[in-house]
């Protein structure tokens, strides 16, 4: 797999690592349609808000938007970029934005999402070696409304 992220900072420590790695393989899978193995480092009891729904998401909602998402749009490139990192224990808040190209039935359009997600390690079935980070929190907007306003 070909790493998503030009840049990491150079002063990342194992664990950040670890968070980054996740987070670059949750998107591959994602870009390539791997909705399966998308949802798998969604924790089945995460919770945020999505540029897509004025309501809270949750993990069935993602299901359901990401199945769709994926039949109607690819991505031509995508570029992540990390912007902070904070540790609290098996908690990882992590900021960072995606650049993406996308194609669909609207076109070609150029979209930029910044994030906040909160990961957690923990033990799950599902992940490889039966534990690993899944996202329990996650906030995203796009920077194109951001800016209009």
């Amino acid at each position: 797999m070909s790493k998503l992220a030009s840049w990491v900072p150079e002063y990342w420590g194992t664990t950040e690592r670890e968070v980054w790695n996740c987070l670059e393989t949750h998107w591959d899978h994602l870009i390539n349609k791997r909705v399966e193995e998308f949802i798998k480092y969604i924790h089945p009891d995460m919770i945020g808000y999505g540029h897509e729904s004025p309501l809270p998401v949750d993990r069935p909602w993602l299901e359901k938007w990401v199945g769709f998402w994926t039949k109607n749009t690819n991505i031509a490139i995508c570029e992540l970029r990390p912007i902070q990192m904070k540790l609290h224990g098996d908690i990882a808040i992590l900021q960072y934005c995606i650049f993406t190209v996308e194609q669909s039935g609207e076109g070609v359009k150029r979209v930029i999402r910044r994030y906040t997600m909160t990961w957690k390690k923990g033990k799950d079935p599902r992940l490889p070696g039966g534990q690993g980070w899944q996202v329990i929190a996650s906030h995203n907007n796009l920077m194109d409304e951001t800016l209009r306003h």
